[in-house]
C-alpha cells in the first residue's frame, strides 16, 4: 500500500539575500520535530551550526513511589459522605481540602533528559534551508548549503536497534567537521544536574545522575560517534569528528527504573552497535512501516496551489476557511505517528506529552491525566489497526490496581480486594487523590474508565485468553464499589465525587460554584459499563463468578434513573443544577455515548437528551482546547452531526495546532498530545462504527431490508448481553466538506469490533462507492449505511453477493474471507 503525499510537515527551502535571512528553525520546543522509538524520545530544532536534540527517556521522572494517603481520611471519610448527604457542599468542599487530598500534594511528575548537541565546524551562513518530518519513514531531517557545499543530517529514532541516530553527511569529501556532546539542564542555566560527565573510549562519551529526590531515579545517557574518512577522537566530555565525509552517531540512555546499573547498560548498548547507519534506517523504516501502512485515508486530493505551500502556510488557509483535505490526511497519519513513536511492548504509556518534555518541571507535571487524558491517548490504537501496541497501558493498569488496593484500603475502608483510582497517576500507579482543585480532586473513579480499555481490546480482537487474564482487574475495580456505594434517596451511589470538570451552583448559593457531589450521571455510566462487562465476560468465559454478578446486579438495580435536565439535555448530577461552566471542555455525563456504547439512537430518548446536551456545551464554546475538540469530534460522529463533526475536527487542527509542527498546543504547557491522539482515534467515527450490537435469537434468519423485509424485529443489544453480534455502519456522519472538496475519498484497513477489518470509498456526495470488510475471526456480523436506527427501515439498501440486499445486512462470514458491499 502507498500512503499519498503530502507526508512531510515541512519549512520551504529559502535562498536569503545577501544580507541574510531568518531561517526557519525551530525557535520554540513546540515547534521542533519529534522522534520516538517508544522508550527514547528526541525533539529536532533543525540548527544550522549549534543543533539542539533534546532527548528523553519515558522512565526518567522525579523519583520512586511515595504512599500520599491522606492519614485522617479513612476516619473521616463518613464526615465528609454526610456533609455531602445533606447538601452542605460549600462546608464538604472546604473539609475535603484538607481531609481528602492527598500527603504530599502531587504524584511524581516527568523529567527532562538532556540536549544531545551538536556542533558543525562552519559557518552560519546557509542557503537553501529547509527542515523536515516524513511520517511515512519517521524522519526527520535538515537540508542547507554553506559556503558551496550542501549538508544533510538526518535523524531517526529506531526501535529494532533502540538508540536514536543521526546521519551527518555532505556532497564533497571531507567537509564533515563537528563535536557532539550531551548536557542536562536548560539551555544558559550553569546548573547541570548530572553526577558525572567524561569520555570512556575514543568515540564515547557518557553522563548520569538522578532525579531531584531522596528516592531519586538514576539516569545514564552516552553517545557514540563513527565516522567515515577523517578521524574521531574524544576531548574532555566532548566527541570530535575533523575532515569526515560523512558521521554516524548514535544516542542511547537507560534509568534504574528498567536496569540496574543504567550506565553499565548504556555502555554495553553502544560498544554492541555493529550496523552501519543505512541497515540501522532500513530496519526502522521496515519496523515503523508494518504499523503506519496498516490504515490509509484519503479525503481527496488537494489543489497543486496548497501542495506546493509549507505546513505553516496551508494551516494559516485552514484557520481562514479554505479547506485542504491533503492536510487534513496528514494530521491523522502524524497523529498515528506520534502514537506508534510513543507506545511500544515493554515502555511506559504516553504522558501528557508522550514521551517528549524539555522541562524540570512541566505543566501538570506532563503526568497521566486518568479522567480524559491518557484513555484518550489510546483512543486511535484500536480502531486505526494498533492493537499490539497497547500493552503499555495495560501494564500501567495492572500497577494502579496493585496501589489502588491498599488506597481503596487504607483511604476508604474499603479492604475486600477491590482498588480505587483518581484523577491522575504516574509511572508507579500511584491511585491516592492528586492535587487540591475543586473540578478534578474528589473524584474516584478513574479505574472503571481505564478497565474500560481492557474490555474494548476483547471486542476488537476477540482474544478470549486476553479477557480471561484481565478479569481479576475488571473484578477488583467493581469490588471497590460493592464495598464503597452507599445510600441516598433509595438509591445506591457513589459518594463523594465529581462530574470532571464541571461544576454547580447549589441551592442557596448562587454565586458560589462547587463540585464535589454524590450520584453524578458519568459515575452511574462507568458502573453500567463496568458491572455489565463483569457480567458478560462471566458468562462468555463459562467462570462460575454468577453470585459477584447477581451482587452487581441487585446494586445496579439501585443506580438513579437518567433525567432530562432544565436546558433539555440528559441531567448530570443526582438533582438538576444550574451548571457553573455551560461551555466546559470535559463531556462527562456524555461518557455513555462515547466513548461508552450505551447510549445509542436504539434509545431515541436518551440519545436525544444527550444529542441536545452535546449541541448546548458547543454553542456555550466547547471544544475550545485540543482535547475538547477531539471529544467533541468523536460524540458529533456518534451523534450523526456532520457539520458539527468538521468544525470541531478543522477547530483542532487549525487553531489547536502550532502551524510549524502540528503539535496541539495544551496551553500553557510546551504542547499537550491528548489532542494529537485523540483526533486520529475521533475521525473514524465520522466515517466507521461498531459500538452497537443486535441480539440474536430475536429476529429472522436472512437478509433484512429487501423482499419480506424484518428491520423492524431486529433488537439492539447492550453491554452484558453475550447473544449478540456486532453492527457496523458505514459513512455515518460524513462531512460535506469531506467528500465534495476533494472529489471524494477513501479508508483502508480501520478495523471493527468483532474482528473485521474494513476498506471503503466514498463518492465526491458522500455516498458509498464500495465497501470491503474482511474477516479476521468469522461469525455473523451486520452492516448498515448511514444512521438508520436498529430496528427501522427508513435507511439506504445494500447489497452483497451472496447475502441478498438491504437496508439493515447480514453477513455470515469466515475468518480469512472477504465481502464486497455496495449501495443497491
Amino acid at each position: 500500500m502507498s500512503l499519498g503525499k503530502p507526508l512531510w510537515l515541512r519549512t520551504q527551502r529559502l535562498t536569503p539575500p545577501a544580507c541574510g535571512l531568518k531561517l526557519q528553525i525551530a525557535v520554540n520546543y513546540n515547534n521542533s520535530y519529534l522522534l520516538g522509538n517508544g522508550r527514547v524520545g528526541g525533539a529536532v530544532f533543525g540548527n544550522v551550526v549549534g543543533e539542539i536534540v533534546s532527548v528523553n527517556e519515558d522512565s526518567f521522572w522525579s523519583g520512586g513511589f511515595i504512599n500520599r494517603v491522606n492519614q485522617d481520611a479513612r476516619a473521616q471519610m463518613p464526615k465528609l459522605q454526610e456533609m455531602v448527604r445533606q447538601g452542605s457542599v460549600v462546608e464538604a468542599t472546604s473539609f475535603a481540602d484538607v481531609m481528602y487530598a492527598g500527603q504530599p500534594l502531587s504524584a511524581r511528575h516527568y523529567e527532562l533528559l538532556g540536549d544531545l548537541e551538536i556542533t558543525m565546524n562552519h559557518s552560519s551562513q546557509a542557503s537553501s534551508y529547509e527542515r523536515y518530518l516524513d511520517v511515512d519513514d519517521a524522519t526527520a531531517g535538515v537540508y542547507y548549503v554553506n559556503n558551496g557545499t550542501a549538508y544533510f543530517r538526518e535523524y531517526l529514532s529506531s526501535e529494532p536497534a533502540g538508540v536514536l541516530a543521526v546521519r551527518v553527511a555532505s556532497n564533497q569529501t571531507g567537509t564533515v567537521s563537528l563535536r557532539v556532546h550531551l548536557r542536562r539542564g536548560p539551555n544558559g542555566s550553569l546548573n547541570r544536574w548530572e553526577d558525572y560527565s567524561r569520555h570512556t573510549s575514543n568515540d564515547t562519551i557518557v553522563i548520569g545522575g538522578h532525579s531531584a529526590s531522596a528516592t531519586g531515579i538514576e539516569f545514564s545517557s552516552g553517545v557514540r560517534v563513527v565516522a567515515k574518512g577523517g578521524s574521531v577522537f574524544s576531548l574532555g566530555d566532548t566527541v570530535l569528528v575533523d575532515y569526515a565525509d560523512e558521521a554516524w552517531i548514535y544516542f542511547q540512555s537507560w534509568t534504574s527504573f528498567r536496569k540496574n546499573d543504567p550506565e553499565s547498560a548504556v555502555l554495553t548498548d553502544l560498544a554492541a552497535i555493529n550496523q552501519t547507519y543505512p541497515e540501522i534506517r532500513a530496519a526502522h523504516i521496515k519496523d515503523y512501516q508494518s504499523y503506519a501502512h496498516r490504515v490509509e485515508l484519503s479525503l481527496g486530493n488537494s489543489t497543486a496551489m496548497q501542495k506546493s505551500q509549507t505546513t505553516a502556510q496551508r494551516m494559516s488557509a485552514l484557520n481562514n476557511g479554505t479547506f485542504d483535505p491533503e492536510l487534513v490526511t496528514l494530521y491523522f497519519n502524524f497523529g498515528r505517528y506520534l502514537f506508534i513513536s510513543s507506545s511500544r511492548n515493554g515502555t511506559l504509556p504516553p504522558n501528557l506529552q508522550g514521551i517528549w518534555n524539555s522541562q524540570l518541571d512541566p505543566f501538570w507535571g506532563s503526568k497521566y491525566t486518568t479522567n480524559i487524558n491518557l484513555e484518550m491517548n489510546y483512543w486511535p490504537a484500536l480502531v486505526t489497526n494498533l492493537a499490539d501496541l497497547t500493552s503499555p497501558l495495560h501494564d500501567l493498569i495492572d500497577s494502579i490496581r496493585d496501589k489502588g488496593m491498599n488506597v481503596s484500603e487504607t483511604m476508604y475502608g474499603v479492604g475486600n480486594g477491590g482498588f480505587v483510582s483518581h484523577h491522575n497517576t504516574d509511572l508507579w500507579g500511584d491511585s491516592a487523590p492528586q492535587d487540591n482543585y475543586i473540578y478534578s480532586t474528589w473524584w474516584p473513579s478513574a479505574g472503571p474508565w481505564l478497565v474500560f480499555h481492557l474490555m474494548e481490546y476483547y471486542r476488537f480482537t476477540g482474544d478470549k485468553t486476553f479477557l480471561k487474564e484481565h478479569y481479576s482487574v475488571l473484578k477488583s475495580a467493581a469490588l471497590f464499589y460493592v464495598g464503597f456505594l452507599s445510600d441516598y434517596d433509595g438509591y445506591k451511589v457513589v459518594n463523594p465525587t465529581i462530574s470532571p470538570e464541571n461544576a454547580y451552583y447549589p441551592p442557596n448559593y448562587n454565586t458560589t460554584p462547587v463540585a464535589i457531589t454524590l450520584g453524578a450521571t458519568m459515575d452511574t455510566e462507568l458502573l453500567w459499563e463496568l458491572f455489565n462487562s463483569i457480567q458478560e465476560a462471566n458468562n462468555l468465559l463459562k467462570l462460575g463468578d454468577d453470585a459477584f454478578v447477581s451482587q452487581l446486579n441487585a446494586l445496579k438495580a439501585q443506580f438513579p434513573p437518567y433525567r432530562q435536565n432544565y436546558f433539555g439535555g440528559l441531567q448530570e448530577w443526582i438533582h438538576d443544577y444550574q451548571e457553573a461552566i455551560p461551555g466546559i471542555d470535559h463531556l462527562s455525563p456524555l461518557w455513555g455515548a462515547y466513548p461508552g456504547n450505551e447510549i445509542t439512537s436504539s434509545n431515541a430518548t436518551l440519545f436525544n437528551w444527550a444529542r441536545e446536551t452535546l449541541s448546548h456545551r458547543l454553542e456555550h464554546g466547547s471544544a475550545s482546547g485540543g482535547w475538547g475538540a477531539s471529544w467533541c469530534t468523536a460524540l458529533s460522529g456518534r451523534y450523526f452531526m456532520p457539520d458539527w463533526a468538521s468544525h470541531c475536527l478543522l477547530h483542532l487542527i487549525s487553531n489547536q495546532s502550532h502551524p510549524d509542527s502540528l503539535l496541539n498546543s495544551g496551553a500553557p504547557s510546551e504542547f499537550q498530545i491528548d489532542g494529537n491522539l485523540g483526533g486520529p482515534g475521533a475521525m473514524p467515527e465520522l466515517f466507521l462504527q461498531s459500538h452497537e450490537s443486535i441480539a440474536t435469537g430475536q429476529a429472522p434468519q436472512g437478509s433484512y431490508g429487501g423482499a419480506g423485509s424484518a428491520n423492524g424485529t431486529l433488537v439492539a443489544a447492550f453491554t452484558g448481553t453475550v447473544d449478540k453480534v456486532p453492527l457496523i455502519r458505514l459513512l455515518p456522519t460524513v462531512p460535506a466538506l469531506f467528500a465534495s472538496t476533494g472529489g471524494g475519498g477513501y479508508f483502508n484497513g480501520l478495523l471493527a469490533r468483532g474482528g473485521f477489518e474494513v476498506d471503503v470509498c466514498w463518492d465526491a456526495k458522500g455516498a458509498l462507492v464500495s465497501a470491503t470488510i474482511a474477516s479476521k475471526l468469522g461469525g455473523v456480523v451486520y452492516v448498515t449505511l448511514g444512521d438508520t436506527p436498529i430496528g427501522k427501515n427508513n435507511g439506504t439498501a445494500i447489497v452483497s453477493s451472496g447475502a441478498g440486499s438491504g437496508v439493515f445486512l447480514k453477513l455470515d462470514t469466515r475468518a480469512g474471507q472477504s465481502y464486497s458491499v455496495k449501495q443497491v
